[in-house]
């Protein structure tokens, strides 16, 4: 086979990290976190990951399914949180989505 590389060999020399980093520790973590506490992992800090993604990254995600109403002050998951769990989307969609069905649109 054949391999087309869209970068220079000095870009590749100088540039390029030698390895990529993982999604999940560059990635928006809402959705990730949502479906561990709708399987029943409740210590989401402590969670035993491949590649640890920074606790930072963690907390925004559980502070951003707070203010969307899928966790209540523990940070347990809520009713609404069950809900916005069944859908394989950002929980931001997920809730714009039940709203719209509970406002009628």
């Amino acid at each position: 086979g054949k391999c087309y590389r869209l970068y220079t060999e000095h870009a590749f020399k100088t540039e390029m990290m030698p390895m990529s980093v993982p999604e999940i520790q560059r990635a928006n973590l809402g959705n990730t976190v949502l479906q561990l506490k709708a399987m029943g992992v409740n210590d989401i800090i402590h969670f035993d990951f491949m590649d640890p993604p920074p606790i930072q990254t963690l907390v925004n995600a559980m502070e951003t399914l707070y203010s969307l109403g899928a966790l209540d002050e523990e940070g347990l998951l809520t009713r609404m949180g069950r809900r916005m769990a069944e859908f394989p989307l950002d929980p931001t969609l997920s809730k714009v989505l039940l709203a719209a069905v509970d406002l009628s649109c």
